[in-house]
């Protein structure tokens, strides 16, 4: 893998930067007892504060001001917390894993009320909202009767400002945004605006847009298929010739290469408004509503190549049997353009009233209606055109670690461009819930009980549109031709006339590249085309449309939960000493009901040109209902004693849970092409899914120096049953007859089932330190999990399926720097993240249960500013300024799935708040 080190005299600086802090930081000695401090310190002190007074386990970061979030994205900042790492799209944090345990795994609320997710998983995608809209987030790692159900790994609740504890407040930014690899600058702004009319009503609006260029360079290899999962009419092992002739036998083949440069323009815009109305001191009643709306523009290119299994050709292999170099002689070499436009949006409103009865008892009613979409107006995801060189010879190699085909750039030519195939599909999805919860409180003196109810109503779309052209043109046109039946253009004049050329890039990984370069929509060319071609079947004619036209494969899934809960807490003297021990349950009903429908294949045609994908013919449509339902009695007991004044201990016991995807409880099948000579690909639901169960167990002790240095240590235990795991196995097709074997075709079938218990542990180390008054300070944490069992590497092929192994556990740490003194402020973060297991497969839908491997990755940010008054302040915010790279391989490191470039992001700007 190439690594870009553009700045290395930045990096040194940086370096020496944090060894000359250390130095000075530890030749101050003197120590403040109290002090009024604001910005980063401010907000440190903070979510201290929050950390310390609760009764579990929880972790906070608190804005240090209006519009002034710790990093440039929500993600980022989670990033920070103690066992919290990020997953990233496009360079920007996206999602979270909480202790090892992934998106799916963690409820994420807004102001306390459930978020939806555009995503066809529960995972919330964090980079739509901006950090500037938010004022504190809350890490919940244990779970109380009061906290929603649904976060084994964590409940992450986020908060935006409120008008009347805000008072008249206008604040803003204005900053320029720009990546390494691209030569533009875009804007991001945001605004707040807050007042209040005779103290009892708050209005606040906020408001903030980003743009972002960005590019990307990769390399995937997306399948390593293995000797036992070839078809089994080509026997046990494939007997394949060095370049001296001699046999030899692989237990690795390459399946796909895919050479990518994608370029995206992003945009982002986020709005809150909160009204807020205290008709009488004990009263308060908030409206609010928050919107997001993230949109994508871009174009893909890529070239892909296809690996059979023939055996007239030359090929080296490694000591593990792994194919590290073939010749392809006189094959297809695919160029696709593409253009995805996709968009998430997403609203939700709510009303709250705070009720104080008593100056001892409370009671809050809340009701809530969010809905998230994915591709809205049915925009397509993907529309994408494929000319194809042929013939060309090119070589599959490994070479440093990067697994790719290598071609020469002269053989890409207009004069041997082929039109190949078209692909344009939209994946819809809209995700809606309606929640309402009445909660009462009653405290005394040194104990308060809590009681609520709560019902849940969310139902997620899920729908597929597709164009009906597939592979009904491949390899039935030249680009360039004499003869017009047979191509579109009658030379490579014309064709670049046209916008068809031969473009070159400088691909961050492999150099310079030839490519075909055109509109990715010409498709409509070629169909106009095929539509009076007098060669064409009526079956083509009828076909050969780029028009999305809605599949049957989608999906509605309604999932209705009623849930009731008790809480206690009790403090009690001990030596002296404060002891409060919380104990409650709660209990839930869940129903579900899938709606969805299947087409039943009926046979398969061959395909018009040998070796590609069988024409598919299907029956009419066949709906599926079926429902499923289960109930949950969750406890928990939580206890924290102050051993000393400033040293805490904790406990928790809970149970929680995390139901199955909504996606993995529609009922129909889906049946996906198949090529000839290979097993075809498929996939269903299952609608009595029980929900993952966790038995946990956290302690913890916690040492505040002072109001701003801590030191804290604990361990963690999760009990996981029911664990859901898609796997998939080769299931026949009865009636449906492949025709290259005679027999019933046969699919590789992924269903969703539960397991067994899984076991995951782990310890969480963290520690915060100010330097005195010189104004510098350090921020360290770690954490380290195991899983049980995990996955054996030396284990032979096949012979232990993919759910044995917990996916996604690895060690993290985080390591922060900062000064703040006077108008000046610095902070340079360090995050890592150890390698861990994605999951079982890369790309294609089948597996072979073999690992799919994300390295270990780490990366610098830093962020600085300067007050040029106390409204008034100049930043400049860098973020992976070390340009870090990423790598995903399989079992063996030269299994090679992806390598992809890394880039810097930097933002200069101006904030101002009054």
């Amino acid at each position: 893998m190439n690594k870009k080190y553009t700045h290395p005299f930045f990096k040194i600086s940086l370096l020496s930067l944090a060894v000359a802090a250390t130095a000075q930081a530890y030749a101050q000695e003197d120590t403040v007892e109290e002090i009024v401090v604001t910005g980063y310190k401010a907000s440190l002190k903070s979510a201290l504060d929050t950390k310390r007074d609760s009764s579990g386990v929880v972790d906070a970061i608190s804005s240090e001001d209006i519009g002034k979030f710790p990093d440039t994205n929500l993600a980022e900042s989670l990033q920070r917390i103690t066992g919290v790492s990020i997953d990233r799209s496009g360079g920007e944090g996206r999602q979270v894993t909480v202790r090892g345990l992934g998106p799916q795994f963690n409820t994420v609320l807004l102001n306390g009320r459930q978020m939806p997710s555009a995503n066809a998983s529960r995972g919330f995608n964090f980079d739509t909202v901006a950090a500037e809209m938010v004022s504190g987030v809350e890490v919940y790692k244990t779970s109380t009767a009061t906290t929603q159900s649904g976060g084994i790994g964590a409940t992450i609740n986020v908060n935006t400002a409120k008008p009347l504890d805000l008072g008249h407040r206008i604040a803003g930014s204005v900053k320029g945004l720009n990546e390494t690899n691209v030569s533009s600058i875009t804007p991001a702004v945001s605004g707040l605006f807050s007042t209040t009319f005779n103290d009892n009503f708050g209005v606040l609006a906020a408001i903030s847009y980003q743009e972002r260029e960005y590019q990307s360079d990769s390399v995937e290899q997306r399948r390593w298929d293995w000797r036992s999962r070839r078809p089994a009419t080509l026997g046990t092992y494939l007997p394949l010739p060095d370049a001296q002739g001699n046999t030899i036998n692989a237990d690795f083949y390459p399946t796909q290469t895919a050479i990518k440069r994608q370029e995206f323009n992003r945009e982002r815009l986020n709005g809150s408004l909160v009204l807020q109305y205290k008709p009488a001191d004990n009263l308060s009643i908030t409206v609010d509503a928050q919107y997001s709306d993230l949109q994508q523009d871009g174009m893909e290119y890529e070239s892909a190549a296809w690996y059979g299994y023939g055996n007239d050709e030359q090929y080296a292999i490694d000591d593990k049997g792994t194919i590290v170099h073939r010749t392809v002689t006189d094959a297809g070499l695919d160029f696709f353009v593409n253009n995805p436009v996709t968009q998430e949006t997403g609203l939700s409103t709510g009303i709250e009233v705070d009720w104080d009865i008593t100056d001892r008892s409370k009671l809050v009613f809340a009701h809530s209606h969010s809905t998230a979409e994915a591709q809205p107006d049915r925009q397509a995801n993907i529309s994408r055109s494929d000319l194809q060189a042929s013939p060309i010879s090119f070589d599959f190699a490994i070479r440093d670690g990067i697994a790719s085909h290598y071609y020469n750039n002269a053989d890409v030519s207009l004069a041997n461009a082929r039109i190949w195939q078209y692909d344009g599909y939209s994946d819809p999805r809209k995700d809606e819930i309606q929640q309402t919860r009445l909660d009462y409180t009653f405290n005394e003196d040194t104990w308060s009980i809590k009681t609520g109810v709560m019902y849940t109503d969310q139902s997620k779309l899920i729908e597929q549109y597709q164009a009906k052209a597939g592979t009904v043109l491949q390899g039935a046109y030249d680009l360039v031709g004499s003869d017009p039946t047979t191509s579109i253009f009658r030379s490579v004049e014309e064709a670049a006339n046209a916008g068809y050329k031969v473009a070159h890039m400088n691909h961050a990984v492999l150099g310079n590249l030839a490519y075909f370069s055109f509109d990715p929509l010409a498709f409509n060319d070629w169909t106009r085309h095929a539509q009076t071609d007098p060669t064409a079947t009526a079956i083509q004619k009828d076909l050969t449309n780029s028009t999305l036209v809605r599949q049957p494969n989608w999906s509605d899934i309604t999932e209705k939960t009623f849930g009731v809960y008790v809480e206690g807490s009790k403090s009690f003297d001990l030596n002296g000493r404060d002891l409060t021990v919380v104990l409650g349950a709660r209990y839930e009903d869940t129903s579900i009901d899938s709606i969805s429908l299947e087409q039943t294949l009926v046979s398969l045609t061959p395909p018009p040109v040998e070796g590609e994908e069988y024409t598919r013919v299907f029956s009419g449509e066949t709906p599926f209902k079926d429902d499923g339902s289960y109930d949950v009695f969750l406890p928990n007991l939580s206890v924290k004693y102050d051993l000393l004044e400033n040293v805490v201990l904790r406990f928790a016991a809970s149970r929680t849970i995390t139901r199955p995807e909504l996606n993995d409880m529609k009922s129909a099948r889906t049946l996906s092409g198949i090529r000839q000579g290979q097993a075809g690909i498929g996939s269903a639901g299952n609608p009595n899914l029980k929900p993952f169960m966790s038995d946990n167990f956290d302690i913890s002790a916690e040492w505040y120096i002072n109001d701003f240095d801590y030191i804290s240590i604990g361990a963690f235990s999760k009990s996981i049953d029911n664990f859901v795991v898609t796997e998939a196995s080769p299931e026949a097709i009865t009636g449906v007859i492949d025709p290259a074997t005679g027999r019933d075709v046969v699919f590789e079938m992924r269903r969703p089932r539960n397991l067994d218990t899984k076991d995951i542990s782990g310890i969480e180390i963290g520690g915060q330190h100010i330097f005195g008054d010189s104004g510098f300070g350090v921020i360290a944490n770690a954490t380290f999990v195991f899983a049980d069992p995990e996955y054996d590497y030396f284990t032979p092929l096949g012979e232990v399926p993919a759910a044995d192994a917990v996916v996604g556990v690895s060690d993290s740490a985080n390591l922060v720097g900062f000064y703040e003194n006077g108008p000046f402020q610095i902070r340079i973060a360090y995050n890592w993240r150890d390698s861990f297991i994605r999951g079982f497969q890369y790309f294609y839908s089948s597996t072979s249960n073999e690992p799919v491997v994300v390295e270990d990755y780490s990366q610098v940010d830093i962020s600085m500013s300067y007050d040029l008054n106390d409204n008034v302040s100049l930043f400049l915010e860098g973020i992976n300024v070390t340009e870090e790279g990423s790598r995903i391989h399989g079992r063996e490191k030269n299994h090679m799935y992806y390598t992809g470039e890394g880039v810097g992001r930097y933002a200069i700007g101006i904030r101002a708040s009054f």
